[in-house]
């Protein structure tokens, strides 16, 4: 008879509840008391069939308050899946399922705004008000749970019903706003929302548990497109970063400046050399300790880069310019390069300086890939010096192309060019050598003669007095 019952229910039909009821007139009852999964009106809330579920409520009231083995009452199913009408009948039996929460700490509430089922949500809040400050295990509110699972109506909606500013900026456990979590999930149109709310904006630059603004945690994430658009969206809107919110004690009274005497002293050629030298100096000296974490932080821009340039050196080398023999014939084979029987000797350079291109590309990439730690001087020289190849040789590599395609009526005027931009080229590759190479070594200075002290301390004089 109870399989009987479960089939009812599963199809919602009502005249096979009212005969199995004649038949027993406690197998309602006896249902509740054997069941520990789901009861006939946990499936018709699941299902949707609403006048089965008036037809279990007028008979057995108390199904309203069962839980299955999730957690879940009826009210959870019927809000979760937006049956608005089931709602209201289950609210009318018992209000206090509102608060009933589930396995996983949720009422009603919070799984109707996590489905965005917008028609249940005023019925919850109008039954129970309260229900709007229920809080998850980890302090998220049901605001939380609107931005979280991106439901940006349920959140309008929720906003416009309470229209609470305590709520709108409430914290979790971890100290994070709304704001904070749509940031950080890079949900722009939530966060235009946000913004445009007057009780959002005035408490936008509120720190979380870190310390971090809304902007801060939008930075901690990986940088794509999307997380510049916001981080643009975000300062255009006020948002600051932490560092910035400082604040510094203003003067109470307007204290006069005392005026300084107008002397004028006429500068010595010696003197304005001094100070160029020493502007110099200090030019030098910050440069030398520059901190080389900002290779770590363009890991992603770098690989990309050298992934780039070997692509194109690979393709250079496989259609090289002035393309191929279409057939063989005495003089040359198909598939072969025209410029190679043609130009010997520049076709020569050219792969030379392609194949340089390509192998020290390919040397970033394995770095890349391999875990190459990019936080000290010497891997900083390493992979400047790598890049400075790369580019050099691609820049050469495209100089002879030029000139191997260049008929010999233009082949003076372009030569001229060819020369002047690979004296060019030359010239600042050597200068990033030699740069980085100066920095290098003076690491190396300062960091051996610690290391040798660190490894191999001298032993202490021996003044001890000796014993008669």
């Amino acid at each position: 008879m109870e399989r009987r019952l479960y089939e009812a229910s599963l199809s919602g039909n009502v005249h096979t509840l009212k005969t199995l009821i004649q038949e027993d007139k406690l197998i309602l009852d006896r249902v509740t008391v054997n069941c520990f999964d789901e009861n006939p009106l946990h499936i018709a809330a699941l299902r949707g069939h609403l006048d089965f579920t008036r037809a279990l409520l007028s008979q057995n009231p108390d199904l309203a308050t069962e839980l299955d083995s999730f957690g879940h009452s009826p009210l959870h199913l019927a809000a979760v899946k937006g049956y608005t009408a089931i709602v209201r009948e289950l609210l009318r039996v018992s209000s206090t399922m509102c608060l009933v929460r589930d396995r996983d700490g949720r009422i009603p509430l919070h799984l109707a705004a996590m489905k965005g089922r917008v028609e249940v949500i005023p019925e919850l809040i109008r039954a129970r008000p309260e229900s709007t400050s229920e809080k998850l295990d980890g302090g998220e509110t049901v605001l939380h749970l609107c931005v979280r699972y991106n439901r940006l109506e349920a959140l309008k909606l929720l906003a416009d019903l309470e229209r609470n500013e305590e709520l709108v900026n409430s914290k979790d456990d971890y100290g994070n706003t709304i704001l904070h979590l749509a940031a950080t999930l890079k949900q722009m149109e939530i966060i235009k929302y946000l913004v445009s709310s007057k009780a959002v904006k005035i408490k936008a630059n509120a720190l979380n548990g870190y310390g971090l603004t809304a902007l801060d945690a939008l930075e901690q994430c990986p940088k794509d497109l999307k997380s510049m658009e916001i981080r643009d969206f975000l300062l255009q809107a006020g948002v600051q970063r932490a560092k910035d919110l400082k604040t510094f004690p203003h003067p109470t009274k307007n204290v006069p400046e005392i005026e300084k005497p107008t002397t004028k002293l006429i500068a010595s050629p010696v003197a304005s050399q001094s100070k160029a030298r020493n502007l110099l100096s200090k030019a030098w000296k910050v440069y030398l300790k520059a901190d080389s974490n900002y290779l770590e932080e363009a890991r992603g821009n770098l690989m990309v880069t050298a992934t780039v340039t070997a692509t194109i050196a690979f393709q250079s080398g496989i259609n090289p310019p002035g393309g191929v023999w279409p057939e063989t014939t005495s003089s040359h084979q198909a598939g072969t390069s025209v410029l190679a029987t043609e130009i010997p000797a520049a076709h020569s350079i050219f792969l030379a300086y392609n194949t340089v291109s390509l192998v020290a590309s390919l040397s970033i990439i394995l770095l890349m890939v391999s875990g190459f730690p990019l936080k000290n001087k010497l891997s900083t020289w390493l992979l400047m010096i790598a890049m400075s190849v790369t580019v050099s040789f691609m820049a050469l590599t495209y100089l002879v192309s030029l000139d191997m395609l260049t008929p010999d009526d233009d082949w003076n005027r372009v030569d001229k060019i060819c020369a002047k931009s690979f004296a060019t080229c030359i010239g600042v590759f050597v200068f990033v050598i030699l740069l980085h190479t100066t920095r290098l070594l003076t690491w190396l200075g300062n960091s051996l003669p610690k290391f040798v002290n660190k490894r191999w301390p001298s032993s202490p004089p021996n003044d001890s007095p000796v014993s008669v």
